[in-house]
């Protein structure tokens, strides 16, 4: 009899709601454990029970339906009922990225998230000696005398990251929108990760399926591929996603479909040929395509802080101004600004203006005035030169690699979009980096008049509010000194009623909006046309008032930027292919399941199913799918079934825990086991094999199971034994599997949660080498 092995509690936690059973998942970089509860909160909690996030984040009758953390541990996705899926930061607890898998969603029944391999290296400098960059390769002593090594600048040089030498981009203020994500620096650092040329050879997938049947797909944390029809239908319903499985050597992943009306399986292969047969620029062009989207969002937030810092900058000002000017104009007085001319040219102040100085405006309401205008305007300022500006500037390294990705493809390759098509994007960009500057040039210019305008508008209160006379004439004279007052009437004349920055940021829509717009609308590059335009302005003749509008002009970018995602993901879309549906068998209702897609060589994987067939709580069933792959294109082999019965006990949950092992939780009279089969290869000196394979048929009638007693099952598939157990009773768990970026360590993690759900307990292997705590994020 195999003694087995002590599991080691690591961390446990006591819940203060029931955890969902089916919602509890361990980040595979970090001892994290994100669950959900019974009300629909969600947490993370480390192994100490140190709370890093929680949240409600959505109210009414909403529910968490599937969580998923992205294979580096970086991200956590949660899907909710109406189909949103939300990424969130595990560093800095913020939602990074926000879409919905479709229209007209009533619920999420899983959410897969991989990592696939292109095949492409990452520098054709790694094909030699593995010289981590060309510095190093061409630094070294020898190296070009030793080996011939295979070199292709060209793509060395597109991997180059310039952004990385640009100044980051500067926190946003929280504006209390969804966008918020970029009011802290780690959210920022999170969302625009600098392209790594490691990760040239990986893309992220994540697969969601609806209630409705739809596989929806996207890559790279957020850049969207789009949805297909589920490609099983069973009495006129679409079957739905409950598993999926791949594996980072191939592009064909295994979907697991459950009927819509029962309980039957279904299995039906993926193959995303937009991997296998993709360009050596995948990578990089969606990995990009998503900072250019976080790009595009970014520069909306900035966009909408300018609109509320220059209505800041106009509201307080214009209500003071409203009543004093229907006054002048009851009396035949002109307007506010001819008033306060006249009494800065000739000392003169009219006495409707004289009143309102005073008794209106007075010393309190002159300081709001100031620090109104003042604080509106320097922020402002900063937004457009520490925001826009670097933002627009990324956009431009972005395109460029865009641009070049477009000129040197292959011939035999396509990205989806062209270079007329980026030009007319960096075209806008043009627009939005000079707008931007004459915003820029036109607010230091109005801090400077505003500055000296306030200053003469304080004087003006204080000397006719008090007895002026009875002061030094050399403080009169010192006071009236220090004030410019040709920049005093220059502000007047130019700013005070009808600032130069109106024709940025007004919200209405002039007469001649369509024609402004007519060309790019047909396609045509707008900036030389912008550059007449506010020549034609600055000369004081008529102008198409709706060119130069930041809202107007970052509308156009976000229109331009969609349609050409959209070509991207539809030149995607066209290298998505289902294969034959496979009918797998018939599961207990709400009984475990679970899937896992393993190497046997590079042309060549298999896809194993566990679950407890219906009628048969005491059976685990275990399907063996094996595929060939050729040109990115996969064809299923063989199909082999087997059965184990375990004793007259009762299977509460199943879990591959790695390439040829397969945990049981099963429950022999109230009492709790944790079994391992070994499902694919039996190690030598243990005896027979636990599962016996038959070529499986479908609707071939009951096969004959491996049968184990209850002592079978404690002599030969025991291998765990929890330490200390007292009154915990497991009912689900979960696993962590080995990194294979710590290859000697052991870092498998086991979670437990009790019966009642109100606990749960993470323990590691006796035989673990690894410490306990967070591995590095890459």
């Amino acid at each position: 009899m195999e003694r087995p092995s002590v599991l080691q509690t690591v961390g446990e936690k006591a819940l203060h709601q029931p955890a969902h059973p089916d919602l509890i998942t361990y980040c595979p970089s970090m001892d994290l454990i994100a669950l959900v509860t019974t009300d629909q909160q969600v947490f993370i909690y480390r192994l100490n029970g140190q709370r890093v996030y929680g949240a409600t984040q959505k109210t009414g009758k909403l529910r968490v339906e599937s969580l998923r953390w992205k294979p580096n541990g970086q991200l956590l996705a949660i899907a909710w009922s109406d189909g949103s899926v939300r990424l969130v930061g595990a560093e800095s607890s913020k939602i990074v990225h926000q879409f919905t898998a479709g229209d007209m969603v009533s619920g999420v029944t899983w959410l897969g998230w991989a990592t696939n391999l292109t095949n492409k290296s990452s520098s054709s400098v790694s094909v030699g000696k593995g010289f981590g960059s060309w510095g190093s390769f061409l630094t070294a002593d020898g190296i070009l005398s030793e080996e011939k090594t295979p070199l292709d600048l060209p793509r060395d040089l597109s991997l180059i990251d310039i952004e990385t030498s640009l100044p980051k981009l500067s926190v946003l203020a929280a504006a209390g929108t969804s966008d918020d994500a970029f009011s802290s620096r780690q959210s920022l650092d999170t969302i625009f990760r600098p392209f790594d040329s490691k990760d040239n050879n990986a893309v992220d997938v994540m697969v969601v399926g609806t209630r409705e049947g739809t596989i929806h797909l996207s890559i790279y944390d957020s850049f969207v591929i789009g949805s297909f029809p589920s490609p099983v239908v069973v009495d006129r319903a679409p079957a739905h996603l409950t598993h999926h499985a791949s594996h980072e050597k191939y592009s064909t992943h295994s979907l697991l479909m459950r009927s819509a009306s029962s309980d039957h399986l279904f299995l039906v292969p993926m193959d995303l040929r937009f991997i296998s047969a993709s360009s050596e620029h995948l990578s990089l062009l969606a990995s990009r395509s998503t900072a250019f989207q976080n790009l595009l969002r970014y520069i909306h937030q900035v966009q909408l802080l300018m609109v509320s810092e220059w209505k800041t900058t106009q509201e307080l000002p214009s209500r003071f101004l409203r009543n004093i000017n229907e006054t002048l104009g009851e009396k035949g007085n002109g307007d506010i600004v001819q008033a306060l001319y006249h009494s800065v040219a000739t000392g003169h102040t009219y006495p409707s203006v004289r009143e309102w100085l005073v008794d209106e405006l007075s010393e309190r309401g002159h300081k709001r005035w100031d620090k109104a205008v003042t604080t509106g305007l320097e922020n402002l300022r900063r937004l457009v030169h520490e925001n826009m500006l670097p933002a627009l500037d990324r956009c431009s390294v972005i395109l460029s690699r865009f641009a070049g990705i477009a000129k040197f493809q292959g011939s035999n390759e396509t990205v989806g979009f062209t270079v007329q098509q980026i030009n007319l994007i960096v075209d806008t960009i043009s627009c939005l980096h000079l707008i931007s500057s004459k915003i820029l040039i036109q607010v230091v210019d109005e801090l400077d008049l505003f500055a000296a305008f306030s200053s003469w508008v304080r004087y003006e209160i204080d000397r006719l509010a008090s007895d002026f006379s009875a002061s030094p004439e050399d403080d009169k004279v010192e006071k009236e000194a220090s004030i410019d007052h040709s920049k005093v009437l220059q502000y007047l004349q130019t700013v005070l009623t009808n600032s130069p920055l109106a024709m940025y940021f007004n919200t209405s829509l002039p007469e001649d909006h369509d024609n402004s717009w007519k060309h790019a609308e047909q396609g045509l590059p707008i900036y030389e046309l912008l550059e007449k335009q506010l020549q034609k302005q600055e000369r004081g003749v008529p102008y198409m008032k709706t060119l130069p509008r930041v809202d107007l002009l970052c509308k156009l970018l976000a229109r331009q930027a969609s349609a050409v995602f959209g070509q991207i993901a539809e030149a995607e879309k066209r290298n998505v292919l289902f294969g034959k549906v496979y009918e797998i068998g018939i599961t207990e209702t709400a009984g475990p399941v679970d899937m896992r897609m393993s190497p046997v060589d590079l042309s060549a994987c298999r896809t194993h199913i566990a679950f407890v067939p219906e009628g048969y709580p005491n059976i685990v069933q275990v399907i063996r799918l094996g595929f060939f792959i050729e040109n990115g294109i996969s064809r299923v082999q063989n199909i082999d079934s087997a059965l184990v019965q375990l004793g007259d006990g009762r299977i509460k949950d199943v879990r591959f825990m790695d390439d040829n092992v397969l945990l049981v939780l099963w429950d022999s009279s109230g009492a709790r086991s944790l079994l391992g089969l070994f499902y694919d290869t039996m190690p030598t000196g243990l005896g027979a094999p636990h599962l016996k394979y038959s070529s499986y048929m479908q609707n071939s009638g009951p096969q004959s199971p491996t049968v184990f007693s209850n002592e079978d099952i404690k002599a030969r598939l025991s291998k765990y034994q929890i330490a200390n157990p007292g009154s915990f009773t497991p009912e689900r768990m979960e696993v962590r599997e080995r990194s294979q970026r710590r290859e000697k360590d052991d870092t498998r993690r086991l979670v437990f949660l009790r019966d009642d759900k109100m606990h749960y307990k993470v323990f590691k292997f006796a035989d673990a080498t690894g410490a306990d705590g967070d591995i590095p994020m890459s």
